[in-house]
């Protein structure tokens, strides 16, 4: 593959938001490499070979699902010969939407312009949603109802999404809304008997117990936070754990603060 277009394609897919696989054939012995690119599961372009085509997506598979970022693998053709796979996968930026400018979700904002997320936060005051509270030009502000604020924000599968507004009935609306997105976590704030609430209401509406079990609720590593910046790291050192670590069972709804 021309290195223009690979770059082009690397370009696209950080646009969208979605990972992409780079990946180098090198033929021991023939001083010569292919570059090839994996998305979605499909390898452009395939280099001829079915087995080699199966040992390249079998090895990208094992990566991703561990969260690694490169490798170099030791394979073979279908007549023996050595060659290796050398793979490195390419994330975009993590997108964090934070629905709920209070105190905890101005401190997660604050906390993951630091660490380097795209932060977008929504709030239906706008004396929340304003720079006086979230002065970083880093963090977008967004002053929307609740119901339709996820339509005026891009949801991709490099997106962290946290629900922490004002009371139960915005989380409702809000999670409702962003259920059905590719979003890689989501997160809900409040005690188990709020959580529990929000989830019968939901499910009497039609919403499964799978899409349910996505939900972190309540939200954040269980690490004994009172402050809502004890909380925010909490909420945050969780969304690491699950982007970082997506072959470990993750805690979803049943444990929390």
């Amino acid at each position: 593959m021309d290195h223009g277009i690979a770059l082009k394609l690397i370009q696209e897919a950080a646009d969208r938001g979605e990972s992409i696989a780079v990946v180098r054939l090198i033929i021991s012995g023939a001083n010569e490499n292919k570059l090839m690119l994996v998305q979605d599961g499909e390898l452009v372009p395939g280099p001829g070979n079915p087995e080699i085509v199966k040992q390249i997506l079998a090895a990208v598979e094992r990566l991703e699902a561990r969260g690694g970022v490169a490798e170099l693998v030791e394979a073979a053709d279908e007549q023996g010969s050595p060659l290796r796979i050398a793979i490195e996968i390419v994330r975009p930026k993590l997108q964090l939407v934070i629905f709920g400018a209070g105190h905890v979700g101005q401190s997660v904002a604050l906390m993951g312009a630091l660490i380097g997320y795209d932060v977008i936060v929504i709030d239906d005051r706008e004396e929340f949603a304003s720079r006086r509270r979230l002065p970083d030009p880093r963090i977008e502000l967004l002053v929307s109802d609740y119901a339709s604020a996820a339509s005026k924000v891009s949801i991709s599968s490099s997106t962290a999404v946290v629900i922490v507004t004002r009371g139960h009935q915005y989380d409702e609306a809000c999670l409702k809304s962003v259920l059905g997105s590719n979003a890689i976590y989501l997160g809900m704030i409040g005690s188990r008997r709020r959580v529990l609430s929000v989830f019968k209401k939901l499910e009497s509406e039609g919403v499964s117990e799978r899409e349910l079990q996505r939900v972190h609720a309540p939200i954040g590593l269980k690490i004994g936070a009172r402050s809502p910046q004890e909380i925010a790291v909490a909420i945050l050192a969780e969304i690491i754990d699950h982007v970082n670590n997506p072959i470990r069972e993750q805690k979803g709804e049943r444990d929390g603060l």
